[in-house]
């Protein structure tokens, strides 16, 4: 805002009261159209630019935002995105922005639903919500839609071409297979097998998972000449330990050239105990995300590679965003990608200490 135009200016050149003025730049009511309509010319004459955070600290005005991520129970990598949205919101406290925390149960597209359905019962602002069902986040979104409830989504991108559809903030999952593929790679040698790994009850009905083997095939299929064999194989019940260390027993019977395996979630380590007793030859694991138990086998370097998604920062830029959108009215970038890190044990110091810097750090 130029200081120098005060609003007894801008009445002064319209011809109106202050009053009138003021009612026009907070969109007040009781003003003419006539009225209206000589404010906005004197404005633009003038070249005023409204202050719009000093209007809205002076609206009093409070935002009611619903949050639909998975709960950090199942998975310890929702811990992260959860950190990094409080702490948003703590930013943001004295715009009035509040939030409603719905967390969905891990591998559970009924209880989404079900959560989704008492969200669009509710008079919310906006939503910020992990997509993580293809077919239950398509139907949510398009009640979102129909009733006009802006929506970020973070984690995994559900493309909509719908004015609801405000931005998407996270990994490129496509490229993020391909760089799995190509760390491993470097690993292998000609003719022995990667494996895919999913660690998910419905891969088919998770698009990030889809995109991220997708990326995987696609770079060895460009490295023919290396004969690299890949293979797909899931597993959703890994509550169940006996169950998941015989999973692993006989995928690596059943597959004795493994030398690569890529676990497309942060759930490499409920694996890694399975692989390490049953895999008698050397095996380069690539999983993602620095949670505690993934850091704790980097470390001991049964883990070779993790892929950071940036997790803090998706839950972080996607409350910024919503409010950016809602309270400042400014334009936002619909497809957001993070950076991807590449993190080992001869740098994991460094990313470590920044999580850690960020969860505490004074805004």
């Amino acid at each position: 805002m130029n200081k120098r135009i005060r609003i007894k200016d801008i009445a002064k050149v319209a011809g109106v009261s202050k009053g009138t003025v003021d009612r026009v730049l907070h969109n007040r009511g009781n003003v003419s159209t006539k009225a209206r309509d000589k404010v906005i010319a004197a404005m633009e004459k003038l070249e005023y630019e409204p202050n719009v955070i000093a209007s809205a600290l002076a609206s009093k005005k409070s935002w009611q935002i619903a949050v639909l991520i998975p709960g950090h129970e199942g998975d310890p990598f929702w811990e992260q995105p959860l950190e990094g949205i409080h702490r948003a919101v703590k930013t943001l406290r004295d715009y009035g922005v509040q939030i409603d925390y719905y967390p969905f149960r891990d591998a559970d597209p009924e209880h989404f639903r079900s959560l989704g359905q008492r969200i669009l019962r509710t008079p919310y602002d906006a939503l910020l919500v992990a997509p993580s069902f293809a077919r239950e986040s398509h139907e949510l979104l398009d009640h979102c839609d129909a009733k006009g409830l802006k929506y970020v989504e973070i984690n995994t991108l559900l493309e909509r071409e719908t004015s609801c559809f405000l931005a998407y903030i996270g990994q490129d999952s496509y490229a993020s297979g391909v760089l799995a593929a190509k760390l491993l790679n470097f690993e292998m040698s000609p003719g022995a097998t990667a494996i895919i790994l999913h660690l998910e009850k419905e891969v088919y009905n998770a698009r990030h998972l889809l995109d991220k083997q997708a990326g995987f095939e696609d770079f060895f299929n460009k490295q023919a000449e290396k004969h690299i064999h890949v293979v797909q194989e899931s597993y959703g019940d890994i509550q169940d330990l006996t169950g998941t260390e015989c999973f692993i027993r006989e995928m690596l019977a059943k597959y004795p050239a493994t030398q690569g395996i890529f676990v497309s979630t942060s759930k490499l380590f409920r694996v890694v105990p399975a692989i390490k007793k049953y895999q008698q030859k050397p095996v380069s694991l690539i999983g993602f995300d620095l949670i505690e138990q993934n850091l704790a086998y980097l470390a001991s370097g049964d883990i070779s590679f993790l892929i950071n998604q940036n997790p803090y920062k998706q839950g972080f830029l996607g409350m910024m965003n919503l409010f950016n959108h809602l309270v400042l009215k400014r334009d936002i970038q619909r497809l957001q990608f993070l950076p991807l890190d590449v993190v080992m044990r001869e740098n994991v110091r460094y990313y470590v200490e920044e999580e850690y810097e960020k969860m505490h750090i004074v805004i």
